[in-house]
């Protein structure tokens, strides 16, 4: 971040980070965020309807409806 002097920095990696790092991002909340692979996939699912067509037909995705048995707890 220093570096490119920006104020704010966004670190994702795919196979999770170190206890320093992790430990670093907490002290500096407001300024460095880590996304690891279920946050990366929950933003793109959240926003993937906004997309441009252009990155929509670079990333071709298709929406599923599941059924699903509820837990005899949930009743």
């Amino acid at each position: 971040m220093q570096s490119y002097s920006a104020e704010l920095g966004l670190l994702v990696s795919w196979g999770g980070f170190t206890k320093s790092a992790e430990s670093e991002a907490r002290t500096k909340h407001f300024q460095i965020r880590l996304w690891d692979q279920s946050d990366v996939l929950s933003a793109l699912f959240r926003t993937y309807d906004r997309f441009p067509e252009e990155m929509k037909a670079e990333l071709p995705l298709t929406r599923s409806w599941l059924l699903v048995q509820a837990d005899a707890e949930s009743g």
